[in-house]
């Protein structure tokens, strides 16, 4: 697949969206390094499969504790993320074949410099990152809905499958990263999606394949079967 190929009207790049947390950086094995550095404790990992931090590695927090914690990460978590295995190289490869990556995440405005600085310190070339919210009054609500339809990338990429939930008017495609976690809330959710991965490097070699379908000069289809 060469560049000129990705090309539409305006020359504007295809935008593929992508998820952070659970996608491109990894919150679980960020948390025990957060946490030597608050409580000056190596945790030992005793649950790998497990959704929640906590459980993973078998911490019960205080209230003081919980916000000491939270006080901690909120300074340097965000900055300091570690990378999911091949996240990188999938972004390279995707950046390199002409797409433009925009990462939208469930995160506070007021740490998207925080985010930035963290995607610069790994490398990755994302420079746009669209924050999201829970809607307080409906926690049910998919937060990205308005930001996809807005977006309109001809694919999405969440580990959190209620992430799809009620997008409409978009030809975008739904790539679900399926960690094979317990006790995730949304897993079992009968909520569609396109195509399911173990990682987001799995995903983008398929999809660099030239499975392509163009419909128009500025509109495609992704094949993922």
């Amino acid at each position: 697949m060469t560049n000129a190929s990705l090309l539409s009207i305006g020359n504007k790049k295809p935008i593929i969206a992508l998820d952070c947390d659970g996608v491109l950086l990894d919150y679980q094995t960020t948390f025990p390094q957060i946490y030597r550095k608050v409580f000056g404790k190596q945790l030992t990992l005793v649950s790998p499969k497990s959704y929640r931090a906590t459980t993973r590695y078998g911490v019960t927090f205080t209230p003081e504790e919980k916000s000491q914690f939270n006080a901690a990460w909120d300074v340097d978590g965000w900055r300091t993320m570690s990378m999911h295995d091949g996240a990188l190289e999938a972004c390279h490869l995707l950046d390199a074949a002409g797409y433009e990556l925009v990462c939208v995440t469930a995160l506070r405005a007021c740490f998207i410099e925080h985010r930035l600085e963290n995607f610069r310190l790994h490398g990755f070339p994302i420079d746009r990152i669209i924050s999201t919210r829970r809607d307080i009054e409906s926690s049910d609500n998919n937060p990205k809905k308005q930001a996809i339809e807005q977006l309109h990338p001809i694919v999405f990429v969440d580990d959190k499958k209620r992430n799809f939930q009620d997008i409409e008017g978009v030809q975008t495609k739904f790539v679900f990263i399926d960690h094979e976690l317990e006790n995730d809330p949304h897993r079992d959710a009968n909520i569609h999606y396109n195509a399911k991965y173990p990682s987001l490097l799995a995903f983008v070699k398929d999809f660099l394949k030239d499975d392509i379908i163009w419909l128009n000069k500025s509109d495609c289809l992704v094949s993922l079967t």
